[in-house]
């Protein structure tokens, strides 16, 4: 990098870390949800001084993109630490149900099997400190087998909220160094990293609130770099399996994969890497199986119930109802995949557009979802999707609205511009990009 690149660049890396600071100095983000977003705003500024100096392509010698990866991932994992620190899991307590499963599967109980609140498990509820933050202790586990397996290794070594905090962090830096490698190894400047990596977003949901979304990223990412690398090769396959394992969407780059193996002419290999996919993932469920029940949990239950900050889902809702709205809904997302399936597109952009998709058609959309958009935003950076990415925390308004009194709902305006933005950037783009009609 010249010098006026290098200063943009730390210059930016400090005024993150100002922003994550104000995340950290906030501390109960629940409790104080607008100041929350003003921090995560100001976060956002750094993403956008960068993400233009990297789109002009100037001031980085390319002999110097590894050193700039590196200086990121210092960056990035410096947002991380005053958060981790002094903010708490205020604004989701998912983290503690990961270490109660944890505690059961190290124990040798299926978390699958029995909910938290079983009979059988009282004198165990009684000895975890976690149990009493469990959400809905009704319910068994929902989480994929493979997530499963570690979550009992790290409550084996310490069963603290913040010990499985510190250790997704440690696995978000991974997953970010393994990011820039991708990029350096796709000739993308690896300055488009800190989309990723300095997002609020990525900082809050994983430091803050300890979701295991970098866990199910990893293996993603790292399909990804491996078939850049060599695609013939089936160790993209079996992390695309692992990536089934620990959160079933994450196996969607290797059916795109697949696709585009079949556009080749090479079906054999295709199927050949499907099936790789498939028994790696159940491998890691098998164990849970042997009772003879599928390790699947309240799945269900989250499919046919469960709902909150969707938009395509909640207007249909309005018209024909909640549970119709739902099928509708399905419906339209199949038959988005399967159009995505005829175009064909490489892995990553195939699961980006996927996914995408997901978030808008689903009937549940929390805000961490968008860290599985957001890490690919540095290989394909899309001013709606990174837009939608920084809006999706207008959601955890919800908890104004409870602590105002009213129920856990955020503000009717909230999806209009959670959403509307996006669409508006996404129609302005393609009207852009639209050829003019000749006379």
């Amino acid at each position: 990098m010249n010098r006026a690149a290098r200063l943009l660049l730390h210059g930016a890396g400090l005024l993150a870390l100002l922003a994550a600071c104000g995340v950290a100095w906030v501390g109960d983000l629940a409790a104080h949800v607008p100041a929350y977003l003003a921090a995560c705003a100001l976060g956002m500024i750094p993403l956008g001084l960068i993400g233009v100096a990297a789109a002009r392509g100037r001031g980085l010698h390319p002999l110097g993109r590894r050193r700039v990866v590196l200086a990121i991932l210092v960056w990035g994992l410096l947002l991380r630490l005053p958060v981790l620190l002094f903010a708490g899991p205020t604004l989701s307590d998912d983290v503690y149900r990961y270490v109660w499963e944890g505690r059961m599967v190290s124990m040798q109980i299926d978390p699958y099997d029995m909910p938290p609140d079983s009979p059988a498990l009282t004198r165990i509820a009684l000895d975890s400190p976690e149990w009493s933050q469990i959400n809905h202790k009704e319910l068994p586990a929902i989480y994929p087998a493979a997530t499963q397996w570690v979550f009992a290794m790290l409550a084996s070594i310490s069963p603290e909220p913040r010990f499985f905090r510190a250790a997704m962090v440690a696995v978000d830096c991974l997953l970010i160094a393994m990011l820039g490698t991708l990029l350096v190894v796709s000739g993308r400047d690896p300055r488009w990293l800190v989309l990723y990596a300095w997002h609020p977003l990525a900082v809050t949901e994983v430091a803050a609130s300890g979701h295991y979304e970098p866990l199910a990223l990893l293996p993603l990412v790292g399909g990804l770099l491996a078939w850049r690398l060599r695609r013939r090769g089936m160790s993209s396959w079996l992390l695309w399996g692992a990536a089934i394992a620990t959160k079933y969407v994450g196996g969607a780059a290797a059916w795109f994969a697949a696709r585009r193996l079949l556009g080749e002419g090479r079906p054999g290999q295709a199927f050949l890497g499907l099936a790789t996919a498939a028994v790696m993932a159940v491998l890691f469920a098998l164990p849970f199986a042997m009772d003879g029940t599928l390790p699947v949990g309240s799945l269900g239950t989250y499919v046919e119930h469960w709902g909150h900050n969707g938009s395509v889902h909640a207007l249909l809702a309005d018209l024909i109802g909640y549970h119709p709205a739902r099928k509708v809904v399905g419906v339209l997302f199949l038959l988005w995949a399967a159009w995505l399936t005829w175009l064909g597109p490489e892995p990553a952009r195939g699961f980006l557009l996927l996914f995408a998709g997901l978030l808008v058609l689903s009937p549940v959309v929390h805000p961490w979802y968008g860290l599985w958009i957001v890490v690919l935003l540095p290989l394909i950076p899309s001013p709606p999707l990174l837009a939608l990415s920084a809006l999706l925390p207008l959601s955890y308004l919800a908890w104004t609205t409870q602590l105002a009194g009213g129920p856990w709902e955020a503000p009717g305006w909230v999806p209009w511009v959670e959403y509307g933005i996006p669409l508006a950037l996404a129609l302005g783009a393609w009207l852009v990009r639209r050829p003019p009609e000749t006379a």
